[in-house]
């Protein structure tokens, strides 16, 4: 994941950010056992608990061929950040093409990731995590 020029204080989700792509052992470390993730490309079906969470990170990579993920933006206080994330993409198998936008509210505890929120909306997610400008 490029960070190109965004940085994330808050280290468990910058590990995160960085092992969901290059390492799994790493990016279950990172994960609490009481994992929630609604990802915005699963219509936010929750995915709960480290296996199941694994399971979708292992399908996101085997779904592209080539991607590229690039933070865009971070508002964060604390154990609560919310990132702008901008995906390019190409499906291995359809050769298909996605461009897209999402705001990913992340809450940490205990130094792991609990929860992920991906929004559609900057102020819903900011609103989301506390964080309403």
């Amino acid at each position: 994941m490029s960070q190109e020029e965004v940085r994330v204080q808050n280290e468990a989700v910058r590990r995160w950010l960085w092992a969901f792509e290059n390492d799994a052992d790493a990016f279950e470390e990172l994960l609490h056992p009481e994992i929630e993730w609604f990802p915005i490309e699963e219509n936010h079906t929750l995915f709960s608990g480290i296996e199941a969470a694994m399971r979708n990170r292992r399908h996101w990579l085997e779904t592209w061929g080539h991607h590229r993920v690039v933070l865009e933006e971070v508002v964060e206080d604390g154990d609560d950040v919310v990132a702008l994330v901008h995906i390019t993409a190409q499906g291995k198998a359809s050769g298909a093409e996605v461009d897209v936008r999402f705001h990913a509210q992340f809450r940490v505890r205990d130094g792991k990731v609990v929860y992920i929120f991906d929004h559609a909306e900057r102020a819903t997610a900011l609103r989301a995590a506390g964080l309403a400008e």
